[in-house]
């Protein structure tokens, strides 16, 4: 008899594996060329030392606008302490980038089946979010006219 949990696993076709953080086995999508769970955490943290150099304000800086001590606050930079998504978007707030740039350096894969289409992807989500509302009602009007034209594909 299946389960639900096998249906959800074949259907998806989600693969059977392993990480060193986690002491059971893990499914992670289909051909899946993605790092190691904690390598992820690695490319947030250091991507988060990046938005916060690009502003030129220092750890002791940023700290306080989370109600943080620099000490625990470096501790998401050095990738000592895994960050939680109210977080991410916390600091994604007060630094001002899009936690969509994070979650593209840590997986690119995640946005295209090649590094060249996964590029171009986040080119045009960064254009998106520069465009104006009225532009942005416009253009989702445009794509979705064009999928209704287009065949549907299995």
């Amino acid at each position: 008899m299946t389960t639900k949990f096998d249906k959800y696993v074949e259907d998806k076709r989600l693969v059977e594996t392993t990480d060193p953080e986690i002491d059971k086995a893990i499914y992670r999508g289909p051909g899946f060329e993605g790092p190691e769970l904690g390598e992820l955490d690695r490319r947030i943290s250091e991507a988060l030392r990046e938005a916060r150099d690009a502003t030129g304000l220092t750890r002791a800086e940023v700290a306080p606008f989370l109600g943080l001590h620099e000490q625990v606050y470096g501790r998401y930079e050095r990738n000592e302490t895994k960050m939680h998504v109210t977080r991410l978007i916390h600091l994604s707030e007060v630094l001002d980038f899009s936690p969509i740039d994070f979650i593209m350096a840590a997986a690119p894969y995640r946005f295209g089946k090649t590094p060249s289409e996964a590029d171009k992807r986040r080119k045009l989500i960064k254009v998106i979010e520069s465009l104006p509302a009225d532009a942005v009602e416009s253009l989702l009007a445009l794509v979705e006219a064009m999928t209704k034209l287009r065949p549907h594909e299995e």
